[in-house]
């Protein structure tokens, strides 16, 4: 997965400094992005500005430090992998829901596997990430209440959020990551791993309505 494509429209400006400058901010995030797509989970700034075809001053010169070029690079990656879904058709059977899920879940997670290896690694050097890994791990297991609404509906007030907390735990990164790397899955494995799970143990608890949280 290369990530392309940036939020500011550069070609319509008349300043040709305004340009310049724009085209190699981006040119340093891309080149970024393109260091980590191909295993560096901490690329150095002379690397970077080597792919870029920029000098390591240059580097600096758009960005106070390494770690607001990390920030930059992952704010993008997050914004072009994971805004990509589309509408839950919430009509759709259960069954249909999960096997998608999985699908989706499972082609975006092991696109992502390198930016994840880079956002683990730097985030305590660019506490920026950490706070933007934060926020992607609460927009997942929001969709996933969107995924299944229609579902969790019918479960008691009470055990919402524990049924909530058990999706996310089963169809998160981590899940993922534990699945490729732990067990050595091959992805078709993981994916129907996923897919048992699913059918086995969520299917179950969202199809039982009204069920009172358990008292520990």
């Amino acid at each position: 997965m290369k990530i392309v494509g940036f939020p500011i429209d550069i070609s319509r400006s008349q300043d040709g400094r305004i340009v310049r400058g724009l085209r190699t901010r981006q040119a340093l995030i891309q080149s970024t992005l393109d260091l980590i797509q191909a295993g560096d989970v901490e690329p150095t700034s002379a690397a970077i500005a080597t792919i870029a075809g920029v000098s390591s001053r240059a580097l600096f010169q758009h960005f106070a430090s390494l770690a607001d070029l990390y920030a930059a690079a992952f704010d993008l990656a997050v914004s072009r992998a994971f805004d990509r879904n589309g509408p839950v058709d919430a009509a759709a059977p259960l069954s249909s829901r999960i096997e998608l899920l999985v699908s989706d879940r499972a082609q975006l997670f092991e696109e992502w596997l390198p930016v994840w290896h880079f956002a683990e690694r730097v985030r305590s050097v660019a506490p920026a990430v950490g706070l933007v890994v934060a926020q992607l791990r609460r927009l997942l297991r929001e969709r996933l209440a969107v995924w299944f609404a229609a579902e969790l509906r019918n479960v008691h007030p009470g055990a919402r959020d524990l049924v909530l907390d058990s999706l996310d735990v089963a169809f998160g990164l981590d899940s993922w990551m534990n699945m490729r790397e732990q067990l050595r899955l091959s992805p078709v494995h993981a994916s129907r791993t996923w897919r048992f799970t699913a059918e086995a143990i969520v299917q179950q608890a969202l199809t039982v309505p009204n069920q009172p949280a358990a008292v520990a």
